[in-house]
């Protein structure tokens, strides 16, 4: 199995083009200064703190259709022309932002630096599925999120030296990095997308002959793990959402929460990979199931803490949740979609997250607002819904008869 091979064997075993898109995930997190500077820019600017934080949520709402409209693209065109479409749009919009004037040109560009820049997450997982063997795909998506957690630990801290001579150096950075995984893509990456594959009679039976997101919304099983994800990512986005809050209910400054954040950054770098060696041999679903529920313990019991080293182990209770099914659920996807189908699959799991990631704080302000005992417990009851839902999640018998793609798909046909 893949998990007995050494940890480093299995790191040299992943092919090429999953190193390219490890490399262009840490690029664009690293670069990703528009979504931590925005509000602060905006302000800046003249505007109200409510006016930057609708234009943030903007930009959620182009993450959103980002995500849809990026899965159709890389089925149709191919993954790599939907990184570079994604790349270079993003790049293009974001150097403009600081040579825009007024809310609302501001807020209608943001919000489609938004939709471009979430345009190629479906395309990048599904090239992960197509290149990758089964056995290894675990482990491509845990080093994917220690790409992603490197990148977005050291990044704000440039931008934050770039911001402190000039916003405008702030945008153009991000635009730069953008542009360096489109170009790292068009140059290094297969084109063409995947061959149909022929499924299985049980498949073909469920497909029923939909196309598009029309068959991904009518496989139930899906819907389930698309459930789970929801719960999860509005669980886990409490950690920014109302864990600041309770840190300053308890009577701490931002430091502590920013120590706190750095805890469970440092702990998901360390432990991560290295735990897949022992999740991934599992069944996935009680994989997931099992961190949901320990997600819910860990931010449920955050209400109950009022010590800085307390809080502090709940970080850590709820760290090692996410680093147990965080891999494993994005590598889950790939048991339910057939490849000209992967990136809509995709798709419709970065729909799911950004769902999750916008009703969290919404909810859980409006909770916490409430009564912050009754906003923990809530948490609690929430990943325990997704923990339930994922255990439905069966894939049953999906297989194909299509050989694993290559690292050279075949070319998609001209128009």
């Amino acid at each position: 199995m893949a998990g007995e091979d050494p940890l480093r064997r299995r790191l040299q075993d992943l092919p090429r083009s999953a190193w390219v898109i490890f490399s262009g995930m840490f690029l664009i997190k690293f670069g990703n200064f528009l979504n931590v500077f925005l509000v602060l820019f905006l302000v800046a600017q003249g505007f109200s703190a409510f006016q930057a934080g609708v234009a943030l949520g903007v930009v959620g709402v182009g993450a959103f259709i980002g995500n849809a409209v990026g899965g159709t693209v890389a089925d149709r065109f191919g993954r790599r022309t939907a990184i570079a479409v994604s790349m270079f749009g993003s790049s293009a919009a974001t150097a403009l932002v600081p040579l825009t004037h007024g809310l609302i040109a501001t807020t209608a560009l943001v919000g489609l630096v938004g939709v471009f820049a979430q345009l190629y997450r479906p395309a990048a997982g599904a090239l992960l599925v197509d290149v990758v063997p089964e056995k290894q795909r675990v482990t491509a998506f845990a080093v994917l999120r220690l790409a992603i957690n490197v990148g977005m630990a050291v990044g704000p801290l440039v931008g934050g030296l770039l911001s402190g001579a000039s916003y405008t150096y702030v945008f153009l950075g991000d635009a730069l990095f953008s542009f360096a995984f489109g170009a790292l893509a068009l140059c290094t990456l297969p084109g063409g997308r995947p061959p149909v594959e022929t499924p299985a009679p049980q498949a073909a039976a469920k497909g029923k002959g939909k196309g598009g997101y029309r068959e991904v919304l009518s496989d139930r099983p899906y819907l389930l793990f698309l459930g789970s994800m929801v719960a999860a990512t509005f669980v886990y986005g409490q950690s920014t959402a109302t864990l600041p809050l309770h840190v300053t209910d308890a009577g701490f400054d931002n430091k502590v929460y920013g120590l706190l954040l750095g805890l469970n950054a440092l702990l998901c770098v360390v432990i991560e990979l290295p735990l897949t060696k022992h999740t991934e041999r599992r069944n996935p679903r009680r994989v997931i199931a099992a961190g949901l529920a320990l997600l819910g313990i860990g931010m449920a019991l955050t209400g109950a803490m009022q010590a800085v080293w307390l809080l502090a182990l709940t970080v850590v209770v709820w760290t090692v949740a996410e680093t147990v099914y965080t891999p494993i659920a994005n590598a889950y996807p790939a048991e339910f979609s057939p490849a000209h189908l992967r990136g809509r699959y995709q798709g419709a799991e970065g729909i799911a997250h950004t769902l999750g990631g916008a009703l969290g704080p919404a909810v859980g302000g409006l909770l916490y607002s409430i009564s912050p005992p009754l906003h923990w417990t809530a948490c609690a009851a929430v990943a325990a819904l997704g923990a339930l839902l994922i255990l439905g999640a069966d894939p049953g018998d999906r297989t194909t008869t299509t050989p694993q793609p290559t690292e050279a798909p075949e070319p998609v046909p001209a128009a």
